[in-house]
């Protein structure tokens, strides 16, 4: 095989499954293995058509709204309407440890890390955290129905609001690649932020810390 063709292919997958380091400030080590904001606009990623054998019901997605801004390093609150009424950010999370995770669908390294927090999610009915998806998606017009689509094909049962319009992500200071990961305590304190895709265990341990 040609030599150039060789090093095509070696930075085409290097570039695939890693990214350019990014700006934001982070509470535990830097992670590769995740995208910048900057490239949503810039590439189109083949998304992960794989379907599952999961029960398909309805679809927790919504659109914030009353958008509120907060002290940095603290919770925002925003809203959205569920069965004809307006939920609360700070109420859905009250005397609750929160994990809110931004992605997109787009991303392959959010998606990788779906399944995990799938995981934590089922196992947290009834106990002190829950966990909420913020989606930052690129094909904005068509943002609902491919959001709902995945989350159906996935079996995704915790809450997910698309950020249309990236109103959320600059509220929480602007997020300059996903997927980041922000853990708040029971004090409405955003204690840890994850950058880069993780794994069951490192969600559970970021939980177990923010319970200190």
């Amino acid at each position: 095989m040609n030599s150039k063709v060789v090093v095509f292919l070696f930075y085409f997958l290097l570039f695939s499954f890693s990214s350019c380091r990014s700006e934001v400030k982070e509470n535990s080590e830097p992670r590769e293995d995740y995208i910048e904001i900057s490239e949503m606009r810039e590439s189109r990623e083949t998304q992960d058509s794989n379907s599952d054998n999961t029960p398909k019901s309805k679809p927790l997605v919504f659109f914030p709204k009353s958008i509120v801004p907060a002290k940095p390093g603290n919770l925002v609150d925003f809203a959205w309407v569920q069965d004809g009424k307006e939920v609360k950010f700070s109420e859905f999370a009250k005397g609750k440890i929160v994990l809110l995770n931004f992605w997109g669908t787009w991303c392959p390294p959010c998606r990788r890390e779906i399944p995990d927090l799938i995981e934590v999610h089922n196992e947290s009915e009834g106990k002190d955290f829950v966990v909420v998806g913020i989606t930052l998606e690129r094909d904005v017009e068509n943002a609902e129905t491919i959001v709902k689509d995945f989350v159906n094909q996935k079996g995704i049962r915790y809450i997910n609001i698309i950020d249309k319009d990236q109103s959320i992500a600059r509220a929480y200071g602007g997020i300059n690649a996903v997927p980041t990961t922000f853990i708040i305590d029971k004090k409405g304190k955003i204690v840890e932020t994850l950058v880069g895709a993780r794994g069951k265990q490192d969600f559970i341990d970021a939980i177990n810390r923010a319970r200190k």
